[in-house]
């Protein structure tokens, strides 16, 4: 899965090249490239702390159509537990100038998403899979031209995850909260926070307190 990550960003950079602009003044765009490293989060099922990364790619295909892909590399302390979780997604936004100062205003979005969740060793050397969907909406607030405030929230349901386990079918809510400071137009550092509640018939597998820092790219 890590070379389907790696493909999908360069598979994105020559449609960056010819996105369509997005020419309302103050809006955030959706056409960008991100980096991320999780220093921590919470594996809710097994009570251990985690680390990572993760990539995020989006383009815009028109002023209010987007369509974006992300990839997570997850390992869990003190345990054989490592998760990656993938999303590739199309969605809808609009922007509102609500009159304050020049480049601020509300930007606006809901998507739909392909899921994958993929666990390896679990109950000690058991692998599982599972592919879904996702919902979500969010808000992407330009509170000065150069900070942008998003949160978030949505459904998943990965469906079935197929392993020798039989943990049945997972689902459950997701939301969060990312802060963008630009140091350029073209250049953002990052820092957010994540949490699910995935279960399923027998455990809970969600991340919980999920912090993330990164750098964003914009074209």
């Amino acid at each position: 899965m890590k070379k389907v990550a790696i493909a999908m960003s360069v598979t994105l950079i020559p449609f960056a090249a010819t996105a369509a602009p997005n020419d309302q003044p103050g809006a955030p765009g959706y056409t960008y490239l991100q980096g991320d490293y999780i220093p921590d989060g919470d594996a809710n099922g097994i009570g251990n702390d985690y680390d990572g990364y993760g990539v995020e790619g989006s383009v815009t295909i028109t002023r209010h159509v987007f369509v974006n892909g992300k990839y997570d590399w997850l390992d869990v302390d003190g345990s054989t537990l490592d998760a990656n979780r993938a999303s590739v997604g199309v969605g809808l936004n609009d922007f509102l100038d609500y009159g304050g100062a020049e480049g601020t205003g509300i930007g606006y979005y809901g998507q739909v998403s392909y899921e994958r969740l993929a666990l390896d060793g679990v109950a000690g050397s058991e692998e599982a899979d599972a592919n879904g969907y996702g919902a979500d909406v969010g808000l992407r607030w330009m509170a000065h031209p150069r900070v942008e405030i998003n949160p978030h929230v949505g459904w998943v349901d990965y469906g079935d995850v197929d392993d020798d386990v039989n943990l049945g079918d997972a689902d459950g809510v997701r939301y969060g909260v990312r802060a963008l400071g630009y140091v350029a137009d073209d250049l953002a550092l990052t820092a957010a926070y994540s949490a699910s509640e995935i279960e399923t018939a027998r455990r809970d597998i969600g991340f919980d307190n999920e912090f993330r820092v990164g750098a964003r790219m914009n074209f």
